[in-house]
């Protein structure tokens, strides 16, 4: 899988920087993209959200099943007895 080329997105608050982006090795001020990069930096922010909750749903659904499988196991094995 390709990593992003959208390396980095700073704003240094405290200096009251410009924020800006950098992409490969070149940095641009947010304030001079055009509206359609503005509204593609925003869909990956949130697809990278998204992506991170999905991955933690799936790591929340693999504890479960394992919990739910050891559970069975001891039922088993309490029957067994």
């Amino acid at each position: 899988m390709k990593e992003s080329y959208v390396t980095e997105l700073a704003e240094n608050v405290a200096n009251e920087a410009e924020p800006t982006i950098t992409v490969g090795d070149t940095t641009y001020a947010i304030s001079d993209l055009s509206d359609e990069i503005k509204e593609m930096l925003s869909i990956h922010e949130q697809a990278s959200q998204m992506l991170l909750g999905a991955k933690r749903q799936a790591i929340i659904h693999e504890l479960a099943v394992s919990n739910i499988a050891a559970l069975i196991e001891k039922k088993l094995s309490e029957v067994e007895e």
